[in-house]
């Protein structure tokens, strides 16, 4: 079977985040995954005209905008079959774009402070979490405007500085495609937990329809 051709895209904007040093991290995870050859990319033009290549794209974006070729190329692909992967941030890009937000099913609205917290696993059987045991984590755990009717949540949180427990995975159907969302990512201090490591992977091969 050919490998998995799978796009890391990386925004320019966010000013919070090492997305550049994250994002090649995120990378060298996928290409060391056996049945995974992963791109690294900044040229938003790939959005327009180069996501055919790839069987998933995963975005680690902040801020930044869409163009109206690039938001109906990226919703198009992922209708068409593509897999989508949006990492943390990825709910915080392109607050203008209302349809990439219905595609995420996810807004970001603030976050925790910087803290440690544990990811409870709420769905044992799914392919990405199965054999996945409750894991600990040093990252901000993140809030989002997220309707639960209509994505599958995976794992979830509880923030003890507001008694509040938020998702922090789920997936759905965009038309013939598959998109998952987890929201953990910050730093290299949760990007080298080797349980967020194993649902990179485990993520980008679900989308891409292997898993």
């Amino acid at each position: 079977m050919e490998k998995l051709n799978s796009l890391v895209f990386v925004g320019t904007e966010g000013k919070y985040h090492d997305h550049e040093g994250n994002g090649k991290f995120i990378t060298a995870i996928l290409n060391d995954a056996d049945g995974i050859a992963a791109d690294f990319s900044q040229d938003y033009d790939v959005l327009a005209d180069g996501l055919n290549d790839y069987h998933v794209v995963l975005f680690y974006t902040d801020v930044g905008e869409l163009t109206e070729a690039q938001e109906t190329s990226l919703l198009n692909y992922i209708r068409a079959g593509g897999g989508f992967y949006g990492l943390h941030t990825a709910a915080a890009s392109f607050r203008e774009s209302e349809p990439y937000h219905e595609m995420l099913n996810g807004f970001f609205n603030g976050h925790s402070p910087y803290m440690t917290f544990t990811v409870n696993i709420g769905d044992t059987e799914h392919p990405i979490t199965q054999g996945l045991e409750d894991f600990e984590v040093v990252d901000e755990l993140y809030y989002l405007k997220h309707n639960p009717e209509t994505s599958h949540h995976l794992m979830a949180a509880y923030d003890h500085t507001k008694d509040e427990t938020h998702v922090m995975a789920f997936h759905h159907n965009y038309g013939a495609g598959r998109v998952f969302y987890f929201a953990l990512g910050h730093d290299l201090a949760v990007l080298e937990n080797l349980s967020f490591q194993e649902i990179i992977r485990r993520g980008v091969m679900w989308v891409g329809k292997r898993l």
